[in-house]
């Protein structure tokens, strides 16, 4: 079977790290190398990754904050598996997910990432069936994923102009302008323990949401002028809106009751999201993913954008 490494970033949350990690183990039946990247956790984090370290388990000690993209690239760039897939410390592998991405990228060299299936298991979304979504400008959101170690490297690997937020839809849409198709697991790959501040009273509320719309920010004024929505983009999100409203609360985006077999976010998606096809339910019918997005060949025609261009454009610091 295809060996394949899996990165994880980590710091100061020893006891959701241990669950990550224990699961990787559990889940994962194909040869893997874990790298867990730790950016300096006084919580017992080290002492545990220390004792666990082996040719198959293998910490990286930063020492400090650098940002996510580059904690992971820093990994990244080292790799020589086959395949890469990132997680986050608060994540848990269900499913055999990760054997199931790899099992799919294996049968078609035309998927360049799959996204690996989340539902949250603690937080405001706990009622969702899963999460994952539509971006701004009509990309899947993929929160975590595995590509072909070549396909990532293509790619440019995770952007470091968005430091932490936003890296996850701006490598989806580097992927599919480098002509690789995008797909969700049909089913949930991934148990996440989010861990996000409601209290509007708390500093941590505010720090959120500050990264959150920055992170849109930077997204759109990189990807705005590649990706402009069109006509018919705009007309789907039109019908799909109209129909919402006529389905009522009853078929809520994040509700589990299913019409004509598929749940309303699988439905979002596919009307939502461009380059997906409307008959994505017949195509991927039997198939162990579906919400696939085909790389149009315009986009693969057009330059990646850079990230100093964005940072021109707007002022951010997210130290």
């Amino acid at each position: 079977m295809t060996e394949i490494s899996i990165v994880v970033g980590t710091y100061n949350r020893f006891d959701l790290l241990k669950k990550c990690v224990d699961s990787v183990v559990r889940e994962t039946k194909r040869p893997f190398h874990l790298y867990v990247t730790d950016a300096g956790s006084s919580d017992g984090t080290i002492e545990y990754l220390k004792s666990i370290e082996s040719d198959v388990i293998r910490p990286v000690f930063v020492g400090k904050k650098i940002g996510q993209a580059r904690a992971y690239n820093d990994v990244f760039k080292n790799i020589t598996t086959p395949f890469v897939c990132w997680l986050s410390d608060d994540n848990e592998v269900v499913n055999a997910g990760l054997d199931i991405a790899a099992s799919v990228l294996s049968k078609d060299d035309r998927i360049g990432m799959v996204a690996l299936k989340v539902r949250d298991i603690q937080g405001p979304f706990i009622d969702a069936p899963y999460i994952g979504g539509v971006s701004s400008l009509g990309i899947l959101n993929v929160n975590q994923g595995m590509l072909p170690t070549p396909v990532l490297k293509k790619a440019g690997y995770f952007s470091e102009g968005f430091r932490d937020y936003g890296i996850d839809p701006d490598l989806t849409a580097k992927v599919l302008m480098c002509g690789y198709d995008i797909a969700y697991t049909r089913h949930v790959a991934i148990h996440h323990y989010r861990l996000w501040e409601m209290d509007k009273t708390r500093d941590a509320y505010w720090d959120l949401r500050k990264r959150q719309e920055c992170s849109v920010a930077l997204y759109e004024a990189k990807y705005g002028s590649v990706l402009r929505l069109g006509p018919m983009s705009a007309g789907r999100k039109a019908v799909w809106y109209v129909i919402r409203k006529l389905l009522g609360k009853r078929y809520n985006i994040n509700g589990r009751n299913r019409f004509f077999g598929l749940l309303p976010r699988d439905w979002h998606n596919i009307v939502s999201s461009r380059f997906v096809s409307l008959l994505d339910p017949v195509r991927s019918r039997g198939k162990p993913y579906h919400l696939r997005q085909y790389s149009p060949l315009w986009l693969q025609m057009m330059d990646l954008p850079t990230d100093h261009v964005v940072d021109r454009k707007t002022s951010l610091d997210i130290s």
